[in-house]
């Protein structure tokens, strides 16, 4: 009897963590694209360009530009060495209110870049420091050129 409630209890135990399954989460739940939702703003600086040449700043815009960057199928490489910057888009948020700051003390901050190449499916993550270069698809290369063309 001991025996048999030990088996069950095991059985019980697998069907517990399997349910456990992310099948079902978003298709686009990625850790970069949790922390990318939280983006006000997005500026768009072409690589010849030493300003900001566009910034996107609706909700649904910046929505579907994240969407638009397939996260879930980027495919972490190492970057070729020959290549040219096409240009960089910087992913900034209000600073986090602090005690006896203001609200309207509250800065934008940079959380995050990507760094866009020229003719090639790669691109950089720059957070905090740590670059981490990402091989997709050639859609999505076409999608941050037409950005940084415009």
């Amino acid at each position: 009897m001991k025996h048999t409630t030990i088996i069950i209890m095991i059985i019980l135990s697998t069907l517990f963590l399997c349910g456990c399954d992310t099948a079902d989460e978003k298709k686009h739940e990625s850790e970069y694209y949790k922390e990318l939702t939280k983006t006000q703003e997005i500026a768009v600086i072409p690589a010849d360009v030493s300003d900001v040449s566009q910034t996107i700043t609706e909700n649904k815009e910046i929505s579907d530009f994240i969407s638009a960057l397939d996260m879930e199928h980027w495919k972490p490489d190492t970057l070729p060495e020959t290549v040219q910057l096409a240009g960089t888009f910087q992913f900034l948020q209000e600073e986090t209110l602090k005690f006896g700051q203001n609200e309207s003390d509250r800065e934008m901050i940079s959380t995050c870049e990507i760094l866009c190449y020229e003719e090639i499916p790669y691109l950089t993550l720059k957070i905090a420091n740590i670059k981490i270069t990402f091989e997709v698809s050639d859609t999505v290369t076409e999608y941050l050129t037409g950005y940084l063309l415009k």
